[in-house]
C-alpha cells in the first residue's frame, strides 16, 4: 500500500499545479519608414494648401475640398509616392500640385516644377514663386554654350532685326536694322556681339549683355584698331575668352609695322544683373 502512495504522489503534484497564462504574441511594428497617409498630413500641415482649402471651401459652400490621388511603386527600400493635391468635388478632380515622396526617407517631400519638369524641394518653390517670371526674350538663342574664344570672322553671321531691344539704336552704326550674334548666355543674361564697323574700324566687335530685352552693357573685346594719323603703322589686334563663370579676358597685341611689342591681358567679370566690371 505504501508503495502505491508513493507512485501516486506525482500525479497529485501533476494535477495540483497551477496553469500558467498563455502569452499572447506581440507584433512590433518597425518605427522605420512612413506612408502615404504621413505625407498627406505634411501636405495638408502646408500653408499654401490651407490656403488654397480655405479659398475652395469659400467659393463652393463647403461642397468642395482638397483631396488627393496617390499612385504607390515598389521600390528597393520600401515605396514610392506620386501624390496629386486637387480640388474634389461631385463632377471631377481637378489637380493643383504634384508631390514626390518615399517611404524610406519620412522628412523629405518635394513638388512637381512645371516648367522645368523637375521636382525641386518645398523652400525652392516657395522661393521660385516670389521671384518675378522671366520675359520671353526677342533675341535668337545663343548658338555656342561657355566657355568660348573669338570665332574666325567667316564664322560670324549677323543677324538683322528691327530695335525692338531696349537701347539697340546706339549700337546700329547708322544701318536702319540692329545687327547682332547670338552668342551664348551666362545664367539669365544673353551675351550677343554687334559689329562696330563704323568711320575708319571695319573691323570691330562688342560684346553687349541683354537681361529681359534691354542691353545693360558693353565691352569692346574683339578687333582691329590703329591711329589714321601716323605712319608708323601703331595697330592692336585685341580677341577675347569667357569662361563658365562668366569672366571675360581680353588679349590685345600692340604692334608696330607689323612686329609685336607686347601683349595685354584685361579681365572683366559679367555680373548677374548683366554689368561688365572690370577686375582689378
Amino acid at each position: 500500500m505504501y508503495k502505491v502512495l508513493l507512485a501516486l504522489l506525482p500525479m497529485l503534484f501533476i494535477g495540483c499545479k497551477k496553469e500558467e497564462p498563455v502569452k499572447k504574441e506581440v507584433v512590433k511594428v518597425s518605427e522605420k519608414g512612413c506612408f502615404s497617409t504621413n505625407f498627406m498630413e505634411k501636405i495638408l500641415d502646408l500653408e499654401e494648401i490651407k490656403d488654397q482649402a480655405k479659398f475652395l471651401n469659400s467659393q463652393t459652400q463647403g461642397k468642395g475640398k482638397i483631396g488627393f490621388l496617390v499612385d504607390s511603386t515598389k521600390a528597393n527600400n520600401g515605396w514610392d509616392y506620386s501624390i496629386s493635391v486637387g480640388y474634389n468635388g461631385p463632377d471631377r478632380f481637378e489637380t493643383y500640385h504634384i508631390f514626390h515622396a518615399s517611404s524610406s526617407q519620412c522628412n523629405i517631400l518635394t513638388i512637381l516644377e512645371p516648367v522645368s519638369g523637375e521636382y525641386i524641394s518645398i523652400e525652392q518653390w516657395r522661393k521660385s514663386k516670389n521671384e518675378p517670371a522671366a520675359m520671353e526674350s526677342l533675341l535668337k538663342p545663343g548658338l555656342y554654350s561657355l566657355p568660348i574664344e573669338s570665332l574666325p570672322q567667316v564664322d560670324v553671321k549677323f543677324i538683322e532685326t528691327d530695335f525692338a531691344v531696349e537701347g539697340s539704336e546706339k549700337y546700329s552704326c547708322g544701318e536702319p536694322a540692329f545687327r547682332y550674334f547670338p552668342l551664348a548666355q551666362y545664367k539669365d543674361v544673353e551675351l550677343i556681339l554687334v559689329p562696330m564697323d563704323c568711320g575708319d574700324f571695319d573691323y570691330r566687335y562688342y560684346l553687349l549683355t541683354v537681361l529681359n530685352n534691354s542691353i545693360v552693357d558693353e565691352a569692346y573685346v574683339e578687333g582691329i584698331w590703329f591711329d589714321p594719323g601716323k605712319d608708323d603703322k601703331k595697330e592692336e589686334f585685341s580677341s577675347y575668352e569667357i569662361n563658365k563663370a562668366g569672366e571675360i579676358t581680353v588679349t590685345t597685341d600692340h604692334k608696330i609695322d607689323g612686329n609685336s611689342q607686347r601683349i595685354t591681358k584685361t579681365h572683366y567679370q559679367i555680373m548677374d544683373d548683366g554689368k561688365i566690371v572690370q577686375k582689378k
